[in-house]
């Protein structure tokens, strides 16, 4: 009897702990129905790859990637010491750019290659804009991109599994069925309320240039970082080839960037928040002058390149403020920049990947403006250990392998810091060199065909050298300097703004011999160079364009003016004797 009773009331007791446990769940759940944010929806695990996916994605991943990402996936292959940002540890399962939610895995199924619906392998076709990691459209076909993920996300993620309901969930933006909100000025203007609301500026800055926190921010493995810069949509890592695609920085707000500083948005704004935000960030990408999108050249997915800098003529002095109206409505020029990395000390981690030229004259002078954003102010706090005129200085170069606590990516923001700064090198006698034969772009070939060398640095020094190659020490040239000027030197929330005055040369006898002539209606072959003392650049060590044309407009004749306005009086005139006499006929012949 006794048994009995116990038995039943143990049955009682499990009942109702099951009933509890049932209710709890049916609680946990609905509480996470109730907070899923909003614009996003719970989604379903993908199934695993088949097997024969995955062995073939091995053959392509160790044909392709390894040199990279390593044999095991961590990031650490042989080309990783030299990068910056390193390549993706793929074994924590940490990946930045999805539509899923902050933390979690991004979406990914080996049958369904459907944008918007498979994030790694858009990560794969697009590549990651600003990094080394490019777009394999072109080289793997699609089957190959499905297979490589298929061995990444099953054999190479290690700490979290893609089928794993247990401990994974989806949660998914709707990116395509939400509507953006148109972006007027009234949005633009509540998208920049907002990003200093959220604290976006902290770390972005009060322009967007990425120099708010420039020093202490690191990714979860422990290596610096930077903030985005705004201004260069190009480089968002999701843009995914398109880079003025709102859709594509609502999505980074509303998700986040897994494995970096950056939170998502999506659980303290509203949609409509996340499209103004969105619609402020896309305002301050770079334009055209008229306000369209600059053209994005597929091959770089950068803005495309035109190599001539034009410079426009002025009656009398040449303007020092660079809000003048004349320079303001003088056109600029996009100007590349690339590491320099042909001869030691290279520079692997290139800060500085484009600048700004504008470019004016008058009958004495011609002035180059240069914009460029960096997010540091570097000058030297010591005397530099080198002459100005020295090229083979002792800047130590990264070594080929070094493991990861000497990598390039471990040292950024510990270099000695030495000074901004900007240089433009020109042909001295550009005009007895054949075309298309120029002297060498890094410091000139020799002393028959040197080069003329105008370096600004951010202590406040203006330099005028030669230059007969790229080994050679400069030859200083204190009387060119006597006439060469810095009219304006800036630095202003992550962005320098440098202007030189420099003499237009002999023209009296046109004497190239000792300095650049510049003659209008002439293409003078020139070169410039950048350096950012943050990054530990000096000497050889700097970023540097392909040749560029600087090109003197010839003043546009008074008779250009003239003569349309004498042709349309004559136009009118002969229009109406024509009708005139139309009319005269046909009243001659009623009569």
């Amino acid at each position: 009897m006794k048994n009995s009773f116990s038995l039943m009331a143990g049955r009682l007791l499990i009942a109702a702990f099951g009933v509890i446990l049932v209710a709890g769940s049916a609680g946990s759940l609905a509480f996470a129905d109730e907070t899923i944010p909003e614009g996003f929806k719970k989604g379903e695990l993908a199934p695993l790859p088949a097997a024969e996916m995955i062995e073939a994605g091995k053959r392509v991943y160790f044909t392709k990637c390894v040199w990279c990402h390593g044999v095991d996936g961590a990031g650490d292959g042989p080309s990783a010491d030299r990068l910056w940002p390193r390549p993706r540890n793929f074994n924590q399962g940490t990946f930045k750019i999805r539509r899923t939610a902050s933390g979690e895995l991004p979406l990914f199924d080996a049958k369904k290659p459907t944008p918007g619906q498979n994030d790694l392998f858009e990560t794969l076709t697009h590549g990651l804009p600003g990094s080394a990691m490019p777009s394999w459209e072109g080289i793997l076909t699609e089957e190959q991109r499905l297979q490589v993920l298929s061995f990444v996300t099953t054999q190479l993620v290690k700490d979290r599994k893609f089928d794993d309901k247990q401990s994974e969930a989806q949660t998914v933006l709707q990116l395509d069925d939400l509507k953006p909100v148109a972006a007027t000025e009234e949005s633009v203007k509540r998208g920049a309320e907002l990003v200093v609301e959220k604290k976006c500026v902290e770390c972005h800055g009060m322009e967007g240039r990425g120099d708010g926190n420039a020093f202490n921010l690191k990714d979860d493995w422990g290596f610096s970082i930077q903030p985005a810069d705004w201004h260069k949509c190009w480089n968002f890592r999701g843009s995914r080839q398109d880079p003025y695609n709102v859709k594509n920085i609502f999505r980074t707000f509303s998700t986040g960037v897994n494995g970096t500083p950056m939170p998502s948005f999506a659980d303290n704004s509203t949609v409509e928040e996340r499209w103004h935000i969105a619609n402020f960030v896309n305002s301050l990408c770079e334009r055209e002058a008229s306000g369209k999108p600059l053209p994005i050249d597929p091959l770089t997915d950068k803005p495309k390149i035109n190599f001539v800098v034009s410079s426009g003529v002025v009656e009398g002095e040449i303007p020092v403020d660079p809000e003048h109206e004349l320079w303001k409505s003088r056109a600029r020029r996009y100007v590349a920049m690339g590491g320099q990395i042909t001869h030691k000390p290279r520079n692997f981690v290139n800060r500085i990947d484009d600048i700004w030229v504008k470019s004016l004259y008058n009958d004495k002078h011609v002035v180059f403006m240069f914009q460029w954003d960096d997010r540091t102010k570097s000058v030297a706090s010591e005397k530099l250990p080198w002459a100005p005129t020295e090229v083979n200085i002792a800047v130590k170069e990264q070594e080929p392998k070094t493991g990861e606590e000497g990598s390039i990516a471990t040292r950024q923001n510990n270099y000695a810091v030495y000074n901004d700064a900007i240089a433009m090198q020109t042909a001295v006698k550009w005009k007895e060199l054949p075309a298309p034969i120029k002297p060498r772009y890094l410091f000139g070939s020799n002393e028959q065909f040197p080069v003329d060398i105008v370096k600004w640095e951010a202590d406040g020094s203006l330099r005028a050298f030669e230059g007969t190659g790229w080994d050679k020490d400069f030859a200083e040239r204190d009387t060119y300097e006597e006439n060469i000027k810095i009219l304006h030197s800036e630095w202003n929330n992550g962005r320098w703004t440098v202007m030189i005055q420099r003499p237009l040369g002999n023209k009296k006898d046109q004497d190239y011999d000792e300095d650049t002539f510049f003659e209008m209606g002439q293409y003078i072959p020139t070169v410039f160079f950048a350096w950012d003392g943050h990054n530990g650049d000096a000497g050889r060590k700097m970023a540097v364009s392909a040749f560029y044309y600087t090109f003197l407009e010839p003043p546009t004749p008074r008779e250009a003016y003239i003569y349309p306005v004498v042709i349309a009086f004559g136009v009118v005139l002969l229009e109406g004797w024509v009708l005139t006499r139309r009319s005269n006929k046909r009243k001659g012949k009623t009569l």
